[in-house]
């Protein structure tokens, strides 16, 4: 096979020669791991040529065979075994290409490390993984957490340097003031992803793979109690600075809605139906969760449908002037936030979070019996499976009933002792509103 190196031989900033295959809209670049021009063209012949006859898009896995003859190569679809397959290739390849140009060292030293920068090492991950078949979220959320890493350790640190220590003692407390332990879960997979692919011996950014884990299990958020909601709504008059700020925890409270879908409330979602003023939640999980809910009269004093009246004369589509994030929408910068306040104001507890106020209001609703089904239409929640709900039950309850089984029942003193001191919290209301 023939193979125009002119265009499938490149060289990076570091002197390291890489193989460019594009094919089918697939497009991959393998280090050869060497700075050796004629070794390098070698290796090029007799590794595109081989690859060339695969099919990128399905392989998973190689078992490799070589010989006088040249190589065999079979798949196996073991996806588990590509990395170290992909690195045998190139070992052999290298061999080959070693031993054809007179080195008396035919097998790579993968002892050697290639002694790169952070930043050069993570563009080119993310250069391949932005050619890979990984869903479209995960790549932005992995892209946004490496982007965060390098701002926490500099554009100066080198690979070889990111190991478990720097990320329990210099990552991980960062992190913890930001964001709940779930989320930290979540985003050091992306950046031990990225380890296993930096300490390949394909590429030997780095020495070895982050091992480094943490627990959190995010299915066990604890409820909260009446000094808790006492100390984070009293604390609102010092520090909440903007109208989302002081809006989104009350809303959180009276309707147990997920931060990310009151953040991405639109003016348009306050308005008057069927004799009462409603609030449309547009849902972010399942298909139970865009609704219709009554607004509670708290929300109504402390100047909720003022704020929505007020935008919509401005010509402002959003409720809130928040700044969605391209990996997390609305609800990123009120998460942080929030995390950020709940630290502040000393809010104990890793399971205390804004998730509280939907483990809570469910909570208070069944200590009040609620029906099941008017709980479900309320936060959003999927009925389930059962005959009873699936055929016999109507679509939606109606307006009405959810003000006079929810609503009319919800009561804060009764529940655990603590009362809204909305006298305090509508003069801030006001400062919002003008």
């Amino acid at each position: 096979m023939k193979l125009n190196l002119t265009s499938r031989l490149v060289k990076s900033r570091h002197g390291i020669y890489y193989l460019r295959l594009q094919r089918g809209g697939i497009d991959k670049r393998v280090s050869l791991r060497t700075r050796d021009l004629s070794v390098a063209t070698i290796a090029a012949h007799s590794l595109g040529a081989t690859i060339s006859a695969m099919d990128l898009k399905k392989i998973k896995g190689y078992t490799i065979k070589s010989n006088s003859d040249g190589m065999e190569i079979t798949t196996d679809g073991s996806p588990e075994d590509h990395e170290r397959a992909k690195d045998a290739l190139v070992m052999l390849v290298m061999a080959q290409a070693q031993l054809k140009n007179g080195s008396s060292h035919p097998f790579p030293d993968t002892s050697t490390k290639t002694v790169i920068k952070l930043v050069d090492s993570i563009k080119d991950y993310i250069f391949e993984l932005s050619k890979s078949s990984q869903a479209e979220k995960s790549k932005k959320m992995a892209i946004s957490t490496l982007n965060g890493l390098l701002e926490l350790l500099g554009h100066d640190f080198l690979a070889e340097q990111l190991n478990d220590e720097v990320i329990e003692n210099k990552w991980l407390p960062a992190r913890l003031k930001e964001v709940a332990k779930t989320t930290i879960k979540r985003d050091l997979s992306f950046i031990r992803s990225y380890s296993a692919w930096a300490s390949s011996p394909s590429r030997n950014h780095s020495p070895t793979p982050l091992t480094f884990k943490i627990e959190a299990k995010g299915e066990h958020w604890s409820y909260l109690n009446n000094n808790d909601l006492k100390l984070i709504f009293d604390s609102l008059i010092e520090h909440a600075k903007k109208p989302w700020h002081f809006y989104i925890p009350l809303i959180g409270l009276y309707t147990g809605a997920r931060i990310g879908e009151i953040a991405s409330l639109k003016t348009e979602h306050i308005y008057f139906k069927s004799g009462l003023n409603v609030m449309h939640l547009p849902g972010t999980k399942t298909d139970a969760s865009p609704r219709d809910i009554p607004i509670h009269p708290a929300l109504e004093k402390l100047g909720l449908l003022k704020l929505a009246e007020m935008r919509k004369r401005a010509g402002k589509e959003m409720l809130f002037d928040i700044t969605p994030s391209a990996q997390n929408g609305y609800g990123a910068a009120p998460s942080k936030w929030f995390t950020q306040y709940k630290n502040k104001i000393g809010l104990i507890g890793d399971n205390k979070v804004f998730h509280s106020f939907r483990h809570t209001i469910i909570d208070h609703m069944n200590q009040l019996d609620v029906p099941f089904a008017h709980q479900c239409q309320y936060t959003g929640h999927d009925k389930g499976g059962g005959v009873h709900n699936k055929v016999y039950g109507r679509e939606a309850l109606s307006l009405k009933s959810i003000q006079t089984n929810v609503i009319e029942k919800l009561n804060w003193q009764e529940y655990c002792g603590w009362e809204l001191d909305e006298k305090k919290l509508k003069e801030l209301a006001n400062s919002f509103l003008r």
